[in-house]
């Protein structure tokens, strides 16, 4: 499990760092929101803890989906105007306010998918205007990555993930299941981008990583569903199968991307 911890999330940012110089940050924050790190922490959760335990955590990592989309709208609203240390500073007090917020809700399903559902159908326009200045997105492409950049981005994401694995180790299904939801990867690669390659490259980043928010409300949803009344493995295997579906729907269109291919052919 430590090795899963370790290498895992890691590897995942690393895959979306090149697949952004590859495809664009679009595409980087589809592919990075796929729940690479709640599905391992819920998956370890309800080995050690048992099937209840873990379709709770299931639950309330559902509403926390709220929270994380908290936080990546307002990273959007501030990232043009503030620094980048500024900007996580207050967006992770932002993440932090919504979880208590939730813990005051109904502990319910329905209420737990309303409020992410909620979250993922405002994200888009309180994210406000799609077009940035013009300096943005041409800084977004032509920087070239930074020296030690990419293993810096693996680091920052193994020490994330071992801190919430173990909040969630060691208290409840609720603060275990909010804490699998914080933004490890969504918010360490907007935070890289931001203060690398500008503002426009973290909220590229952060308007993919929206669309695939919703294969993580699937797959906690399912998770919350199935636990109980399937094998583990079955639980799971349903709830991965349906997070795939669910991403390729939301894979970002064709003509969002193009811009981005057009200025790398120019470059």
């Amino acid at each position: 499990m430590l090795a899963l911890k370790l290498l895992l999330v890691p590897a995942l940012l690393a895959v979306v760092t090149l697949a952004g110089r590859r495809w664009g940050q679009r595409v980087a924050g589809w592919l990075g929101s796929f729940p690479i790190v709640a599905g391992p922490i819920l998956l370890i959760l309800t080995l050690e803890n048992g099937v209840s335990f873990g379709a709770a955590a299931a639950e309330r990592a559902l509403a926390a989906v709220a929270a994380t989309m908290g936080f990546f709208v307002l990273y959007a609203r501030l990232a043009p105007r503030l620094s980048w240390p500024v900007t996580a500073l207050v967006c992770t007090g932002c993440w932090l306010v919504l979880v208590a917020w939730l813990g005051v809700l109904p502990q319910t399903l329905t209420a737990a998918a309303a409020v992410a559902l909620a979250a993922l159908l405002l994200a888009p326009r309180a994210m406000g205007a799609d077009a940035l200045p013009r300096t943005d997105a041409a800084t977004a492409t032509s920087n070239a990555p930074a020296h030690g950049e990419l293993a810096a981005r693996m680091l920052a994401g193994a020490a994330l993930v071992l801190f919430t694995s173990g909040v969630a180790a060691d208290f409840g299904p609720e603060a275990s299941g909010h804490a699998s939801l914080f933004p490890v990867v969504g918010g360490t690669a907007a935070v890289f981008n931001h203060a690398r390659q500008g503002a426009g490259a973290a909220v590229d980043f952060l308007r993919g990583t929206h669309r695939g928010m919703w294969s993580v409300a699937v797959f906690c949803g399912v998770l919350t569903l199935a636990l109980p009344r399937w094998p583990v493995a079955a639980a799971f295997g349903a709830a991965l199968a349906a997070t795939v579906a669910m991403h390729a729907v939301t894979l970002p269109r064709r003509r969002q991307t193009a811009a981005g291919a057009e200025r790398r052919r120019r470059g």
